[in-house]
């Protein structure tokens, strides 16, 4: 079936697709509008998820004039491709074994798990005493947690994470931010400096994100800052408690920064095997489990 696309190549340009299909838009131009095969439109689809790690419904059906319904077909047969994974209002970039071993943008990694991410963020908020000072590391759990603890007025919260700083700017909790290089992957702050930042500070809990994990290697990040300005908090903190829901276990990034030895709590979600729950608690770690 044939759609068509309202305007001219530079709506294709725009979205940095201009090699896609250009061979046929001399010939597809008719008074204005390409016509389009539903394949064409899905390759575009699929690279434009690619390139920027996910798309709207609502800016694909604008984009390509068809109806949501049209688009949401097309989202059907691209995830059943394995291309991409349908969220609310969109798709999001289906993670390939390349990609696990690359950083995944914050934008994309929000809209990824987000029931298991608010369970576990309301169980590791329990963990927070009255008074108390906690770090929070860069990820999209500890976010949660942010959203969480914004009436708290008894604590002292000091994040690199922009998106977390975001969150508690003007709220009740007193908050200090981490100040160095931003990585525009994951809109964390890293570096010589945030290190030194941090260096004459001591929080009671840091709340700990990974980008992988592994039950015989420990605690993984694909970036090499990040994982320097995580071991400087974990340096600086009475205890650790790792928040992280078990898909990071599929995903093993390159760089071990942490051994299970060194956490105290583990809270993740049901899809823990058992064994490895006995092997973790074996390490001494108090394993907690969000429903």
């Amino acid at each position: 079936m044939r759609t068509a696309v309202q305007g001219n190549s530079e709506k294709l340009t725009w979205l940095g697709e201009e090699s896609l299909c250009a061979a046929r838009l001399p010939t597809l131009k008719r008074h204005g509008v390409f016509q389009m095969l539903s394949i064409e439109r899905q390759n575009l689809i699929s690279d434009m998820v690619v390139k920027h790690g996910m798309v709207k419904v609502a800016d694909l059906t604008k984009l390509f004039s068809v109806s949501e319904m049209t688009i949401r077909r097309d989202l059907d047969i691209l995830e059943k491709k394995g291309v991409l994974k349908k969220v609310y209002g969109g798709a999001v970039a289906e993670r390939s074994t390349v990609e696990e071993m690359q950083d995944i943008p914050i934008q994309v990694r929000r809209e990824d798990r987000v029931a298991e991410k608010r369970a576990i963020a309301a169980m590791a908020v329990e963990f927070i005493q009255p008074n108390d000072v906690i770090f929070l590391d860069a990820g999209t759990t500890t976010l949660e947690i942010a959203r969480l603890i914004r009436h708290r007025s008894d604590l002292v919260v000091i994040t690199n994470s922009l998106p977390a700083a975001t969150e508690l700017a003007g709220s009740s909790v007193s908050l200090l931010l981490v100040g160095g290089q931003v990585r525009g992957t994951s809109h964390s702050v890293v570096g010589a400096k945030a290190n030194a930042f941090l260096s004459d500070l001591v929080a009671g809990t840091l709340f700990l994100a990974a980008s992988g994990l592994s039950v015989e290697q420990g605690i993984m990040n694909s970036n090499l800052d990040e994982s320097e300005i995580k071991r400087s908090m974990m340096g600086h903190c009475e205890k650790v408690v790792l928040v992280s829901d078990t898909s990071k276990f599929e995903h093993q990034s390159f760089h071990v920064f942490a051994r299970w030895s060194e956490i105290d709590a583990f809270i993740t979600d049901s899809g823990l095997p058992a064994a490895a729950r006995e092997e973790l608690e074996g390490h001494g770690i108090q394993v907690l489990v969000a429903e």
